[in-house]
Formats: structure tokens, sequence, C-alpha cells
């Protein structure tokens, strides 16, 4: 495709693989997008790295919501206290 996949024809794409293969859950064109994000994060990428190629402003709020909370245990009070 000389003009590449536009949103539209992404999120119709994802949304009929994931019915085909029978998935719980619904997914969207969206899906990908925030899974990239969120895999971006987890391998220790820059916030603002993250920012410009998902197309978000500098600082997003948006963005930051699509970030898994973690299992609570990497930041945790406790680590080296006992």
């Amino acid at each position: 495709m000389a003009g590449g996949l536009d949103p539209e024809t992404i999120g119709t794409i994802t949304t009929e693989l994931a019915a085909r293969a029978e998935l719980l859950q619904r997914y969207t064109g969206h899906s990908p997008r925030r899974g990239a994000a969120e895999e971006s994060r987890r391998a220790g990428n820059d916030r603002k790295v993250i920012a410009k190629q998902g197309g978000w402003v500098e600082n997003s709020a948006a963005m930051e919501g699509y970030f898994e909370a973690g299992e609570g245990w990497e930041e945790n009070a406790m680590i080296g206290v006992l």
C-alpha cells in the first residue's frame, strides 16, 4: 500500500482479527496504540519519546492513563527496610 493504513482501517483489521481469534475482549484500533505505549514504558523508554511517537503532547495525561499500574511492588516503600 503506497499510502499506508489509515486509523479506521487499522481499527477494522484489529477488531476483525480479534473476533476471528475468539478473544474474550473486544479489541479496537486503539488497543495496539495503548499496548505500544505501555511496552515502550516497560522497556525503559523516555516518556517524551513515547509521547512523540504515539502522537501525544508532552506530559499528556491521556498517555499516562494508558500505563498500567504494574504489580505495585516496583517502588514499594518497604523495599530495603526489613
